[in-house]
């Protein structure tokens, strides 16, 4: 044997000594009530479905002793009946009574049911072993009836029983057919009653559990420390987990529990996906590896199979994701009264709607079955023949799989597998097994650092040349071994210049490779932007509220009490101020007073000087909206009061008014301000709470910004359509998903906090401001900070208090992880899209984007700084284009600027980032497809975005013409790039033009050299006579004035150039040919 059968062996002699045997004198009793019921069920069912029985009479023979066949369906039966197995004994149902046969102790035993069935009467018979069979058998044989036909029995048991009882009750029945009720009673079966539910729920929480809590950190741990471990041991510690709960936490009595079957684990290439595959003992691959696993709970059985990704490529990535899919689908076939075979005929439809025709091959032939005291019951497999229906209480294991996939581009094959406990209701099918399944929840990305094969073998060399130098040092003077040394640094610098230049020349290939990449992203993203334009403006609807006409009152006799034509009244409740006028008391809105004085009162008299808007001047800014708008409605015919001046006597009235007037003044601009803010809010949807079901919530964390007070504490709910946060105080805030724009997780990995942010689409009022940023937070309490005198690093108090935190922050990450898969499943359960993003610590940078410099940290939809305020969260799917400015050698930081496809809105700035982080960023920004530019200096981007708000034609590459050529989009930002590549054409059109040129060039000097001959020779005679004369003062002054008016003309066209050459062209100068 190997060690395989003897494992197998080993578990199935263990198995053999947990199953419910007939307990001795130990004070065990039969649970009447569940006989009761359970026996009626079987009798009930019997004529109810006669086709499927053919009898009215069951034999069931006593359980077989097959040790290796736990789930016998003479073992199920005696389980499900008396919750133990009774050897030696037999039942028989007919129409109107239960016979029993067995021992005194086994009679005993039963004896309390007798009475207790209202349409079964118990008959009990006591066999002693030492009286033989035969007056037993008499006494069967008067039960019975004379007119039975037919005898049903387990028939594959019943065929191979070879105990005495089954062979006497044999040659008892006679000649009386025997049929087979297997089928019939998995019927009976498999519709679960209320408790037998609730043991299956509690069987999948244990495998749920055992799955969550020991297989995956067990198996990160592995990929992390690269522990080698074969499919058998892994196997091994699952199951003692199974078997043994308390080493996860969990409080469940050890009889209670046992392994379904022996997990199995598979990955390397080889797989089977059938249930009775096995664990081999190959060494566990980083590849694809596929674990399935079953607890058993008071002897109810519960399934889980998942896929775990390491490193996978796309188009296992696009091949697990459709499997996903196909769940989802399938499962929707699982309704009552739909038939088993709906279920495979689903699988197939899906994979032929999305043109996957070639994967339906790669299905398994049965896509589950059903479960409970039978882990697999053979006559309910979901599989494309079984015809029976799906009927509310059944619970079936949902096994999806994909196997012998083609790698692509390869011959090798891989398989993917997903499987649920699943229950069924009277609308749809439930999951028991919950456990995430996502991409990211099962797909690990690993990043190794490894040595290049060059390195490797240089270092070789390194280590043998050092030792034959050593070799020969030893015969050596000391001068010779300075020698020596020297020419070894000077080896060694060699090899690090080498080392540097190779760095050096990998970094400027990436830049080039960066450069051509980004090339390519800018005219897309300019194809893009046209479409989003087109369509925006296909859809643009002009929504500019016309001027609301001022109404005070509608008749005089609505002015209130105390307005007369001698005094100034102001009406706080309509807003109005009736100014005496003529003896008239004349009403004034209040939005139509700029501003009011109250001059200091001379001798005689108070005065009080109200100014109005009007027009011809400008309107400030704290004006109402509406105001502005009449004025620009009934400028052109309408006269208006610029000023009014009021003279009294009496101070008490224009004082008082003053006063007055200025507190309406005030309570207006605020009731503006706050219907302003309102009419900017979008209406959320009103919260459904989940009912009948238990609510995920997490307590005790602290919501920023607050609702009232210095802090706000509260816990955190799940809903069906969003999330509500109870303060302590008794506060709500409701957060809808659809709201929800960006989700994050950020564990308290470096920093002091473990949060959940949610960056909002629309803003919502928290206490009396908008906000689009909430966060929910717990601080990690450092209580290894305290003051005190200890000196020394080793004091065992600190390092125990180190611990505590390092336990607590493992804790919290966990608590919060945990809270934010729930709210994935609850709003993917109720068809809402959120899943949560955690950042990217190694790809972070330092940054000012408020005025505090922070660690920005990239998410895969956004750019974050939620842990100082305020929070700094950039969507990218909101990023139309980045810009670097102080790009320049000297500078050692440079800006980034985000530029909002909206280009109503200003851009986002992070100032001064480090230089040593721009290659990382710009490499970032390549993989998510943005483009950037960079630039020497700040821009004036309220002007830019002036500019190109207006310019319809942004992102084309024409002018208005359709013909004049223009740089599209962000492209004249670009310092290198596309115009590099044009002058790199520009420059080898120079070089074949400079060729042509120098051999005119060189013919005409050689005309012009012999032309200089020929008169040298003719005139040589005056050859000393001839000498240079230099210039007089005369000619030096013109000279000088020529060279000054060159420069002036040369200056004037430099700085002419830039303002003729608009932007978007060609900014290369035209190279004249020379003559």
């Amino acid at each position: 044997w190997n060690p395989i059968h003897i494992l197998i062996a080993h578990k199935v002699a263990l198995h053999a000594k947990k199953l419910p045997k007939m307990p001795n004198d130990d004070g065990y009793q039969l649970d009447v009530d569940r006989f009761a019921g359970r026996i009626e069920k079987i009798h009930a069912h019997i004529p109810k479905h006669g086709s499927v029985y053919n009898t009215k009479t069951i034999l069931f023979s006593p359980p077989i002793s097959d040790s290796e066949n736990p789930y016998a369906k003479s073992k199920v039966m005696h389980t499900y009946l008396f919750g133990y197995e009774l050897p030696d004994t037999l039942l028989l149902l007919t129409e109107t009574k239960l016979v029993f046969v067995g021992s005194k102790k086994k009679c005993d035993f039963l004896r309390p049911a007798v009475g207790s069935t209202k349409k079964v009467d118990i008959e009990i018979i006591v066999w002693n072993k030492r009286d033989g069979v035969e007056s037993v058998m008499n006494e069967i044989a008067d039960y019975l009836p004379a007119e039975t036909i037919t005898v049903g029995v387990l028939k594959k048991e019943y065929d191979s029983h070879t105990s005495k009882l089954v062979v006497a009750i044999k040659n008892t029945i006679g000649g009386r057919e025997i049929v087979d009720v297997s089928h019939g009673l998995s019927l009976c079966l498999g519709v679960k009653a209320p408790e037998e539910a609730e043991l299956l729920q509690k069987s999948a929480v244990l495998t749920n559990k055992v799955l969550k809590h020991f297989f995956i950190p067990r198996l990160e741990n592995i990929i992390d420390e690269e522990i080698s471990i074969t499919h058998e041991n892994l196997a091994q510690e699952v199951e003692a987990v199974i078997e043994q709960p308390e080493k996860i936490n969990l409080k469940v009595p050890q009889v209670d529990v046992e392994s379904c079957y022996f997990p199995i684990l598979q990955s390397g290439g080889s797989y089977d996906l059938k249930v009775s595959a096995q664990s081999s003992d190959q060494v566990l691959k980083h590849d694809i590896i596929i674990a399935s696993l079953g607890a058993r709970y008071k002897m109810y059985c519960s399934n889980v199979a998942r896929t775990f990704l390491i490193d996978p490529p796309k188009h296992v990535n696009a091949a697990y994701d459709l499997l996903l899919r196909m769940q989802e689908a399938v499962m929707k076939e699982m309704i009552p009264g739909r038939p088993l075979k709906s279920v495979r005929t689903a699988a197939a439809k899906f994979l032929k709607g999305e043109g996957r025709e070639d994967l339906i091959d790669c299905l398994p032939k049965s896509l589950g079955f059903a479960v409970g005291i039978d882990f697999k019951d053979s006559a309910l497999q979901l599989n494309s023949k079984n015809s029976a229906p799906f009927r509310n209480g059944m619970i079936f294991y949902l096994g999806l799989g994909l196997q012998n996939i083609p790698h692509a581009g390869s011959d090798k094959t891989f398989a993917l597998m997903i499987g649920d406990t699943v229950s069924i209701s009277l609308d749809k099918a439930n999951l028991l097994t919950k456990h995430a399944k996502e991409l990211t929840n099962v797909t690990y990305i690993i990043s190794k650092d490894e040595e290049s094969d060059a390195g490797s073998d240089s270092s070789d060399d390194e280590e043998d040349g050092s030792k034959n130098d050593k070799s020969k040092s030893s015969k050596r003077s000391n001068g010779d071994a300075d020698a020596l040394m020297a020419r070894d640094l000077d080896k060694s610098s060699k090899r690090s210049s080498a080392r540097t230049a190779e760095v050096n020349a990998g970094a400027l290939n990436a830049a080039a490779d960066r450069e051509k990449k980004q090339i390519q992203i800018m005219k897309r993203r300019n194809e893009e932007r046209l479409r989003e334009l087109a369509r925006s403006k296909a859809t643009e609807v002009d929504e500019e509220n016309e001027a609301e006409e001022l109404s005070t009152y509608r008749k005089t006799s609505a002015y209130p009490e105390g307005a007369m034509g001698h005094v100034v009244k102001v009406d706080m409740t309509n807003e109005a101020i009736l100014l005496p006028i003529n003896g008239m008391p004349i009403p004034f809105h209040i939005s139509t007073i700029k501003s009011v004085v109250l001059p200091d009162p001379d001798n005689r008299a108070t005065y009080l000087r109200i100014n109005f808007y009007g027009a011809g001047q400008a309107v400030p800014k704290d004006a109402s909206p509406n105001i502005a708008k009449l004025i620009a409605k009934h400028s052109h015919w309408a006269s208006f009061v610029r000023e009014v001046t009021l003279r009294s006597l009496d101070g008490n009235n224009l004082t008082q008014a003053y006063r007055q007037i200025a507190e309406l003044r005030k309570r207006f601009r605020n009731r503006i301000t706050r219907d302003l803010l309102q009419s900017t809010l979008v209406t959320q949807d009103k919260l459904q709470r989940i009912k009948n079901e238990r609510i995920s919530r997490l307590s005790d964390v602290t919501m920023r910004p607050v609702l009232s007070g210095r802090k706000t504490q509260g816990n955190l709910e799940v809903h069906a359509n969003g999330l509500r946060f109870v303060s302590q105080k008794g506060e709500l805030l409701d957060i809808m998903y659809n709201n929800i724009q960006n989700a994050i997780f950020q564990p308290c990995e470096s920093e002091v906090m473990v949060l959940l942010h949610f960056h909002l689409k629309n803003d919502i009022m928290i206490g009396k401001k908008k906000h689009n940023d909430v966060q929910f937070y717990t601080e990690v309490v450092d209580v290894s900070l305290q003051v005190d005198n200890r000196t020394t690093i080793y004091d065992p108090d600190e390092m125990d208090d180190e611990q505590r935190e390092r336990q607590l922050r493992k804790k919290l990450n966990l608590a919060f992880k945990e809270f934010a898969r729930k709210v994935e499943s609850t709003a993917k359960k109720y068809d809402h899209d959120l899943e949560f993003d955690v950042p990217y610590r190694d790809l972070g940078f330092y940054g000012t984007p408020h005025r505090e410099m922070v660690f920005l940290q990239p998410t895969l939809h956004s750019l974050i700084n939620v842990t100082e305020t305020p929070f700094c969260c950039v969507p990218l799917d909101e990023i139309d284009h980045v810009h670097f400015e102080r790009i320049t050698f000297a500078s050692k930081a440079f800006d980034m600027v985000f530029i909002n496809k909206d280009f109503s809105k200003q851009p986002w700035r992070v100032d001064m980032v480090g230089n040593d982080d721009k290659d990382s960023i710009q490499d970032w920004l390549t993989d998510m497809e943005i483009s950037f530019t960079e630039g020497p200096m700040n821009l004036n981007w309220k002007q830019i975005m002036n500019t190109i708000s207006g310019d319809d034609r942004f992102y084309e590459e024409t002018e208005d013409d359709l013909v004049t050529p223009k740089e599209a989009g962000w492209e004249f930002l670009r310092m290198v790039g596309k115009e590099s590549d044009e002058s790199d054409d520009d420059d080898e059109e120079d070089d074949e033009y400079s060729e042509d040129g120098e051999e005119e060039e060189s013919g005409s000097e050689t005309e012009e050299s012999e032309d200089y001959a020929s008169e040298s020779s003719e005139g040589s005679y005056r050859d000393d006579d001839l000498e240079e004369e230099g210039m007089d003062w005369d000619d030096m002054e013109r000279e000088a004035a020529a060279s000054d008016r060159r420069k002036s003309n040369r200056d004037a066209g430099e700085e002419e150039g830039p303002k003729k050459r608009r932007r978007g062209s060609n900014s290369q100068p035209t190279k004249k040919r020379r003559r």
